[in-house]
């Protein structure tokens, strides 16, 4: 039997708050309860999933981060896969280059975009709160930004009928078909609407501390900040080569070396 909660959710494609600047000062507001996974959700092949992984700069390790999704959320009328990432320096890091970097993306529980994009970037001296909501219904999306002394600004433009954001794409490319030499496109919205080109380059096996695994290496073309490092010139990840694709291994390049960030456990 499906909960009456749900049945009201899934009701005519009901939507809760108006997305303007008027009626929404952060994305959290728009949060409800928590909803009973159903036949009747559009099913994300990893949920649910938490994954720990260990951080390390060259051969120094340097802290850990956290990637999952382990609950359902009402999102503005909307239920939704709740996606968290936080990125952690150790205390060797910190004293030198603190980070506190957390990633939040709703994604649609019916067809799989986005609903909403938070983030909070905490790298050394680099500081940036920044949010995007899309307004489906409305065909736009509303996006504010936070300075550290406490100002904003706003920006809002359109998007395209299927859109993600940079945390939601990474789901998205682990549900398709990947197989070496193809590219996978997705239309990805950062306060602009751009084409995140992902290459399929090659099977490889990789070890880590969660085990050996049979994985696929790909490369995404970014154009913006990435999930867990702001300032990144190439990333590659290797996911595991069966259904789940689990991205056992992420590594970007940096102006001095380069971040990889490991599997340590599944949670």
């Amino acid at each position: 039997m499906i909960p009456l909660a749900l049945m009201t959710l899934l009701a005519a494609g009901a939507w809760g708050t108006e997305i303007s600047s008027a009626t929404i000062s952060a994305p959290h507001e728009l949060v409800g309860t928590t909803i009973p996974v159903s036949s009747r959700l559009a099913r994300l092949p990893v949920f649910p999933e938490s994954l720990v992984y260990d951080v390390s700069w060259g051969i120094v390790a340097v802290g850990q981060a956290t990637l999952g999704v382990r609950d359902v959320v009402e999102f503005n009328g909307q239920p939704a896969y709740h996606v968290i990432s936080e990125a952690r320096s150790n205390a060797f890091c910190d004293t030198f280059y603190k980070v506190r970097d957390l990633n939040e993306s709703w994604i649609d529980a019916q067809n799989l975009t986005s609903l909403g994009y938070s983030k909070q970037l905490r790298e050394g001296h680099f500081f940036r709160d920044e949010w995007v909501l899309y307004d489906k219904p409305a065909g736009g999306f509303l996006s504010k930004t936070l300075r550290r002394d406490g100002s904003f600004t706003w920006s809002a433009g359109t998007i395209p009928v299927q859109v993600q954001d940079i945390l939601s794409s990474l789901y998205y490319v682990r549900a398709q078909e990947l197989v070496p030499g193809a590219e996978v496109v997705v239309d990805v919205n950062t306060k602009r609407t751009w084409p995140l080109v992902i290459r399929v380059l090659r099977r490889e096996t990789i070890r880590t501390g969660a085990g050996k695994f049979s994985c696929l290496l790909v490369e995404p073309a970014l154009r913006e900040e990435g999930i867990f490092i702001q300032k990144g010139r190439r990333l590659r990840i290797w996911l595991t080569d069966d259904e789940r694709k689990i991205p056992v291994l992420m590594q970007v390049e940096v102006f001095f070396g380069h971040v990889t960030a490991r599997l340590a456990k599944m949670l």
